[in-house]
């Protein structure tokens, strides 16, 4: 704290030229401001000043000063002299306090606001003697102002909105710190007061006299004042008399204590922390002293003395100029000047070094500056009817080509304005890699020549020049909002959707459908067969050419003005609510096909849905702050409850945000590549390939790591690959034998002699000797055989000076066979020529080596043989060249057991649409279009694939090894946090949660990313991707009747470590550092550990109540089915009125109770739903409910639907 020193000082209010003291109005109140160059001054006349330090013109001598001070603004608060007391920052301008009022202006000086005792009757009498104000712990808005009588709380967007605090008054000074506010009282005691539960929870006796200043910062008060000096013997009718008390006390907020006080011999007037340096406190005098002192090593002191002499003595004066005092200390936002008074009255402005940038902050907001107007030139006035040439009036001075200087060469006539046809970029890349060479044409794999492509506007809400509807908005379905009012918000059947969306080819169509039944008109009608004039999105072969079919596109969602909830998914789901679909609208969607292939594996859905059962919740400071993972989960955890929810959806659309946001918080998938947030738009086929199979890799790896971690359980032998290394000399000794296994197996392309050259397609003779080729019959299990089972020689080395050859074999399979195609597209291009490569079937036998062999078919004499079957496998789709970027997609075919059909049926899977599809098309990879990347085979003799454990309500709390401690016990995140207050009483065993048990609840969300919105030149909005909505808060209420209903047992606060972009306080109720694990004073819990108490919840068969919880269910990503929702939008809501009524309306229409008067609340919101519940079932048991709806409705017409300001 060295090189303190003054740099400026200023006559703050002299209007006249007498430098006498007290000619002059006195300065009341200094402050900086917080967000501009500005400094505040307020005069003992009531006037309002700023100055800024903006440098104009040099000094006198030549020289500049270190800071020079220029009036800003100047204005009256009021038309009287009353002082002013005291400033105060806010975002829309400066709060200026007076004795009986409060003065809102802008930083120009315009009025915005008046508070005064005028705005209501029952404020008349509470606006008199104020002394202080600050702006409250919620929101910029609350005022909070204390006199000597009150402490009132003031909106200042409702200035008439008044409230009084319990507390008598009697307040100097008041701060912020935290939740609680610090109350500096008249008689020198500080008192801390909470002012959500309305009282004064310690106090201190700081001073015995009166109190001269305070200052908060972070948990630590500081105060200084006058102490009552000891009567003397004989002197008891004597007047009281102050003493400076030469001591500064320091308090603890945390542990609610006084901490040893720092001494001050001058005598203690004011003290100010250091805005950036904590631990630094300024200490001044009236005197003049002031000192920096360090509050954790109170010898580092340094000194500085104040210059109060007047700089301009009074004409023919011989004395020496008069002394003043210091008054009025303040520190700048960025901690580099303070600025002070002294009776004359002058401003001094110090600074820390004085050639410092004059900026009070460190990235300081423009200031307005006056408008200036600019004269017009004085040119003689030409007459319209004057015969005057243009060029009189001259050019300005350009740079530019203007746009009459038009070269001749850019003139286009109508014959060649016509554009060129687009050349397929599939057949550029085949004629780079054959230079010099003529090739054929396709005309079916690129369509007919010289005919130019329609083009197909972007705008999904085109029409054909018939009044017909075009290719493209048959491929989507209308908003829900779109629908007459009869119509139901999700149809149930095709027909009833398709017959709103007029679309003739899906007339009829069943959801399950027997492709291999040929007396099936159906199966075979146009729908499928590609030959329909009107394409639909559940087209799976080619109308055109090699053209991709409409079910391979890429799909996106589309957004209204009511959000993603006015989206049909329920059109693009085929299965008869048998298999869920995954939304693509968020980081990481590309992992959708792999994750929905796996889902249906019922080994691979078991093992990790059943670690659901067991308990793991870290929660230390260690897992969330050093390991940044505050989700407290892991990649295990998370796929089980995705895979749960999948069940529990049925055909419904489950979001992976949870996942996703797991898989971005780790920091192997980091190293490895895995996070992609942009959709896969920046990628190419081929990093689209690679990013798929490290992707598989990386998830089945983590499930056997974390199985290992958390719960010391080996499941390695799930998809394992168990093989022999034999080690010998070339000359056949034998050296070693080693053995081990592989998760996944990345299939090798066998070399030419393996795959007889002939069926090389990128033989450079193909085109000549084709006629000559004898194609050989190779399938997946030639490619398997070698890469399992191979030979290699090893060079000599420092540990074997000669040839070693390595030999491996395999020795046994698990119950799942995972293989990865990492194929370049010539390798592509060999197994595409080969009829049925892809094999739905095959057989694994044990020959007399104890080596595994791969076989076709099998005799009945063969026992040991293992059949494997094909469940699933994952396809990248490319749209175009395999070069451009986000051309290109993923899909997964997956086999499940149909009921309808009771048989197997294989079902495509592309992100949300899930539809039937026929097994040629599954086994068909011909198509240029079409990669296979993983395919995922299992045993169907092991019992283990055989069958589903899905969860079952009336059976859940009866599972042997189920943990549901959680539900009887706080699992703080960080450990306990001191001072935090419980409002709410954990469950008893007594009161384990039971099949119907009612429990209502609410939750709080912050938004961690903005939404992003296209905006056209004709102002048309179009919302491309919502607010990213993170859950904050939630909290259980007790449902049940008895003594307990309405009381709380669930009340948590989840914890962020990354930056929020949008607390959403107004409607969350949450505030800055509420989430912070470091600052915040909340039951804070990590993610898993609120999700597994609704998980819980959920499988137990509880019944949720709640307002809206379709959208908080959406947002947690909590599949509940809808025998266990209560939601009471949904029961106070009429059709006809197409108005669904908020919570705060039918709190004050039906229960005539007021809620959410201040910040949102979740318990309140969670009790005000379940009592709207009780009143619902009340109503409808005596047939009153349709009358009181209807009143409802109408007296919300008469109120436009708004809560009357009380």
């Amino acid at each position: 704290m060295d090189g303190w020193a003054e740099v400026a000082r200023v006559p703050a209010t002299a209007r006249n030229n007498s430098p006498a003291l007290g000619d002059n109005p006195q300065i009341t109140s200094l402050q900086f401001d917080h967000t501009t160059n500005l400094l505040w001054c307020g005069d003992s006349m009531g006037y309002t000043s700023s100055l800024t330090p903006t440098q104009t013109e040099p000094a006198s001598y030549g020289h500049a000063a270190p800071v020079q001070l220029f009036r800003y603004t100047k204005f009256h608060a009021l038309a009287n002299s009353a002082p002013v007391i005291q400033h105060l920052n806010h975002q829309r301008g400066i709060l200026s306090l007076l004795n009986s009022s409060i003065c809102f202006n802008s930083r120009r000086g315009l009025y915005h606001t008046l508070i005064d005792g005028k705005l209501s009757t029952s404020a008349s009498s509470l606006f008199k003697n104020l002394t202080c104000m600050t702006l409250a712990y919620s929101t910029s808005n609350d005022l909070i102002v204390g006199g000597n009588s009150s402490l009132l709380l003031v909106d200042l967007q409702k200035p008439s909105v008044v409230s009084k605090f319990n507390h008598e008054g009697d307040i100097s000074f008041i701060n912020y710190s935290s939740k609680l506010l610090t109350v500096g009282k008249s008689s020198g005691s500080l008192e801390i007061f909470d002012p959500l539960a309305n009282q004064s929870v310690k106090s201190f006796s700081g001073h015995s006299g009166l109190l001269s200043d305070l200052d908060v910062k972070g948990n630590y008060v500081a105060t200084c004042g006058y102490s009552v000096r000891n009567r003397r013997f004989g002197s008891a009718n004597a007047s009281v008399e102050y003493m400076v008390d030469p001591l500064v006390n320091i308090y603890d907020l945390r542990m609610m204590r006084a901490l040893s006080p720092v001494p001050f011999s001058a005598g203690a007037s004011f003290v100010k922390f250091h805005p950036k340096l904590p631990n630094i406190i300024i200490v001044a005098s009236t005197t003049g002293q002031i000192q920096f002192v360090d509050l954790f090593d109170q010898l580092e002191v340094h000194l500085y003395q104040a210059d109060l002499v007047s700089a301009n003595p009074p004409m023919g004066s011989v004395s020496a100029p008069p002394a003043s005092y210091l008054s009025n200390l303040d520190v700048s936002e960025n901690g580099e000047f303070l600025c002070f008074s002294d009776g004359f009255p002058n401003l001094h402005l110090w600074s820390l070094n004085a050639s410092t940038t004059p900026h009070f902050v460190n990235f300081p907001a423009a200031l307005d500056r006056p408008d200036v107007t600019a004269l017009p030139p004085s040119l003689d006035p030409i007459g319209i009817d004057d015969n005057v040439s243009l060029n009189v009036i001259g050019m300005p001075y350009y740079k530019e080509f203007l746009l009459s200087n038009y070269p001749t060469d850019m003139v286009f006539t109508k014959e060649l304005l016509k554009a060129p046809q687009q050349v397929s970029a599939t057949l550029l890349e085949l004629s780079q890699s054959l230079p010099g060479k003529f090739l054929p044409y396709d005309r079916q794999k690129y369509g007919p020549r010289y005919v130019d492509n329609n083009y197909e506007p972007l705008k999904i809400n085109t029409r054909q020049k018939h009044g017909q509807k075009s290719t493209k908005q048959n491929l989507i379905p209308k908003f829900i909002s779109e629908r007459s009012i009869t119509s139901s918000p999700g149809p149930s059947t095709p027909v009833q959707r398709h017959a709103e969306l007029a679309s003739p080819s899906l007339l009829g169509t069943p959801t399950f459908l027997d492709f291999n039944d040929t007396d099936n008109e159906i199966g075979n009608s146009s729908f499928h067969d590609g030959n329909a004039q009107n394409e639909t999105i559940f087209q799976f072969k080619s109308l055109v050419g090699n053209r991709v079919p409409s079910c391979y596109t890429r799909l996106e969602i589309h957004y209204s003005k009511f959000g993603v909830d006015d989206f049909d998914f329920e059109y693009y789901n085929q299965s008869n609510g048998l298999c869920a679909g995954l939304e693509n609208h968020l980081d990481n969607s590309y992992t959708n096909s792999v994750l929905q292939a796996y889902r249906y594996i019922p080994i691979f859905y078991n093992t990790v849905t059943q670690s659901l059962l067991k308990e793991w919740l870290p929660n230390s400071s260690e897992t969330i702050i050093e390991e940044s993972c505050p989700q407290g989960s892991s990649i295990l955890n998370e796929l089980g409850y995705l895979f749960d929810m999948m069940h529990n959806a049925g055909s419904k659309n489950v979001s992976i945000a949870n996942f996703s946001l797991i898989l971005s918080e780790s920091k192997l998938a980091q190293m490895h590549g895995l996070i992609n947030r942009d959709d896969g738009k920046s990628l190419d086929a081929k990093q689209l390939q690679n990013l798929v199979i490290t992707f598989n890799k990386f998830l089945v790896e983590s499930v056997i790591n974390d199985y290992a971690s958390q719960f010391r359980v080996n499941v390695q032998d799930l998809t394992s690959m168990h093989y022999e290394l034999e080690f010998s000399t070339t000359s056949g000794e034998f050296l070693d034998r080693k053995y081990g296994n592989l998760a996944t197996l990345d299939l090798v392309s066998p070399p030419n002699n393996v795959l007889n050259k002939v069926n090389i397609l990128v033989n450079q003779n193909r085109f000549n000797n084709s006629q000559h080729m004898a194609k050989k019959n190779h399938t997946l299990l030639t490619y398997l055989e070698y890469s399992l089972n191979q030979f290699r020689v090893l060079p000599p080395s420092s540990k074997t000076p000669y040839p070693v050859e390595v030999k491996q074999s395999i020795l046994k399979l698990g119950p799942v066979l995972l293989i990865n195609l990492p194929f370049s597209d010539q390798e592509y291009s060999v197994i595409k020529s080969c009829k049925k490569w892809l094999v739905p079937e095959f057989y694994t036998t044990t020959g007399n080596n104890k080596k595994l062999g791969f076989k076709p078919v099998i005799t009945l004499l063969n026992q040991q043989a293992q059949k494997y079957e094909l469940q699933a496998y994952v396809c990248e789709i490319n749209h175009s060249s395999v070069s451009a970027p986000g051309n290109h997609n993923l899909i997964s075919y997956v086999k499940i057991r149909s009921p309808a059909l009771r048989k197997d049926q294989w079902f495509l899977f592309n992100d949300f649409l899930v539809m039937p599809i026929p097994e040629e098309e599954v086994f068909n990879i011909s198509p240029s279009w079409k990669k296979p990347l993983v395919l995922i085979y299992h045993n169907v003799e092991d019992p283990r694939n055989q069958k589903f454990s899905y969860f079952e309500e009336s059976t859940f709390r009866k599972l042997a090894g189920l943990d549901d401690s959680i539900l009887y016990r706080d699992h703080f995140a960080c450990g306990v946090r001191e001072g935090f207050k419980r409002e709410y009483e954990l469950l008893t065993k007594k009161e384990a949660p039971q099949c119907g048990s009612l429990v209502a609840i609410d939750a709080e969300f912050v938004s961690l990313r903005p939404e992003i919105v296209e905006v056209s030149y004709t102002g048309v909005r179009n919302l491309i991707r919502p607010t990213a909505l993170s859950l904050a808060r939630i909290s259980a209420v007790r449902g049940d009747a008895g003594p307990k209903n309405g009381v709380p047992f669930i009340d948590d606060y989840i914890v962020h470590t990354k930056p929020i972009y949008d607390y959403l306080t107004t409607f969350s109720g949450i505030e800055p550092g509420d989430l912070d694990p470091q600052k915040s004073t909340k039951t804070l819990v990590t993610l898993q550990t609120a999700y597994r108490r609704l998980w819980l919840l959920l499988n137990m068969g509880c019944v949720f109540v709640g307002h809206g919880l379709r959208s908080d269910f959406r947002c947690i990503n909590l599949q509940v089915p809808k025998s266990q929702i209560r939601d009471t939008i949904e029961f106070y809501y009429l059709p006809d009125f197409r108005r669904k009524l908020s919570l705060k309306f039918l709190a004050y229409i039906v229960l005539k109770e007021a809620v959410q008067t201040r910040n949102h609340d979740s318990i309140e919101d969670a009790n005000t739903a379940l009592r709207l519940y009780e009143k619902y079932m009340e109503l409808l048991a005596v047939g009153e409910f349709d009358t009181e709806l209807n009143r409802i409705y109408s007296e919300g017409q008469q109120l436009r639907f708004r809560v009357p300001d009380l």
